[in-house]
């Protein structure tokens, strides 16, 4: 590998890094500052549940393959009990606005997702 080549790596590596601390910082103080986040689940991209994520509770959801629960506690949730052959969904583990990532199960078609303002 030339110099050249190495430099550019460690360029887009560094830029890589300095974008994903930005994007955390950004997503800590909209979370800090109070900002009203709403979390949608949506079944076949029909919104069944709309929830706060401040508040603690447990949704049970019908998708097209069986059931599955989505648990809320202290800003994050994440999906317990579902009625899915493989489980991906409950290993994405706990999710919240400062992690997030879109929580999909494709068997029910369910997805836990921040809506959209």
């Amino acid at each position: 590998m030339k110099k050249k080549e190495l430099y550019i790596l460690i360029a887009i590596a560094a830029a890589a890094v300095i974008a994903l601390l930005v994007m955390k910082q950004i997503n800590a103080n909209n979370a800090a500052s109070g900002s009203s986040v709403k979390v949608q689940i949506t079944h076949a991209g029909e919104v069944v549940q709309e929830f706060d994520p401040s508040v603690d509770a447990v949704y049970h959801i019908t998708g097209s393959y069986g059931t599955l629960d989505v648990e809320v506690k202290d800003g994050s949730w994440h999906v317990t009990n579902e009625d899915c052959p493989n489980h991906i969904c409950s290993k994405t583990g706990w999710v919240s606005v400062a992690n997030y990532q879109p929580i999909i199960c494709l068997p029910n078609e369910v997805v836990v997702q921040i809506a959209e303002q």
